[in-house]
């Protein structure tokens, strides 16, 4: 389906459907197929489940120039998509974690989850020094606004940790070339995102073996938010579609049965708790 010239996945619910509908964001270099297996799973449980591309990604939106793309243009895209939808549930992943993150500042969306985020301003993104040796090897594609394509060796070393070798190049080759414009905004500029403005339930997930956007640091997202952060061992970076996902699905299942439980017993958006509860 089309959302105002946007692809939008749509996987619709085999039992009673629950209300209301989960919007899927994706992050860099990524689209709407890394979202598979979590269509297939919450509209089995219920849910009316989308997964947006957003412009210049797979056929979406087509831009004259990829890497000139900024980061509020994508903001713009998922507020387009989430008026379109009625006020989902909203659940993104490394950048599009970060989009979410932006979306939850200026809507109250019923819940908001965010899988392995990009770091809001105040948060230092490049805390490590394999990430900091990265963004120079590709600080031209940054400042000058081009686009940005991984080797398979970045993606392997980055993204792919956890996949099993003999799947990464079939992942690889579904990767598009993503805005230098937008990695400048997020990872040098940084997006701010006002805490105080952010009254949604919020799940915050890191993986301990993820070597894009590390535990620590996601662990300061949730702080920020004061969010629930949940930090699984034996995962990295793309925990939507690493062996195991199935685990970290089923409890974002339960945490959001639980906040839909809790928003009909106390009438309204429930506040997270001001200290951050990190599950292990």
């Amino acid at each position: 389906m089309e959302i105002g010239g946007l692809k939008v996945e749509r996987a619709t619910p085999r039992v009673p459907e629950r209300e209301p509908p989960i919007l899927f964001l994706h992050g860099m270099w990524g689209g709407s197929w890394m979202w598979d297996n979590y269509l297939g799973f919450f509209a089995g449980r219920g849910y009316t489940c989308y997964a947006l591309n957003l412009r210049g990604h797979h056929g979406s939106k087509p831009v004259a120039d990829i890497g000139r793309v900024p980061f509020a243009d994508y903001v713009a895209d998922a507020r387009g998509v989430v008026a379109a939808l009625g006020n989902p549930i909203l659940v993104g992943h490394s950048m599009g974690g970060l989009l979410v993150q932006k979306l939850a500042e200026g809507l109250t969306p019923p819940a908001v989850v965010a899988l392995t985020p990009a770091a809001p301003r105040g948060i230092f993104p490049l805390c490590t020094l394999e990430l900091a040796r990265l963004s120079l090897k590709h600080l031209d594609e940054f400042l000058l606004r081009r686009p940005i394509t991984p080797t398979q060796a970045e993606a392997d070393a980055l993204l792919f940790g956890r996949i099993p070798p003999a799947e990464r190049p079939q992942a690889f080759e579904r990767l598009v070339p993503e805005s230098g414009r937008m990695a400048f905004d997020v990872a040098v500029a940084g997006v701010p995102v006002d805490a105080r403005r952010v009254r949604s339930p919020m799940l915050v997930v890191a993986g301990r073996e993820d070597r894009l956007t590390p535990a620590k640091m996601v662990r300061k997202i949730a702080q920020k938010y004061g969010a629930e952060l949940r930090v699984y061992d034996g995962h990295a970076h793309m925990v939507l579609v690493e062996p195991g996902w199935e685990a970290i699905a089923r409890d974002i299942a339960t945490w959001l049965d639980g906040t839909r439980l809790s928003q009909a017993t106390h009438g309204g958006t429930v506040l997270t708790d001001p200290a951050t509860k990190e599950i292990r």
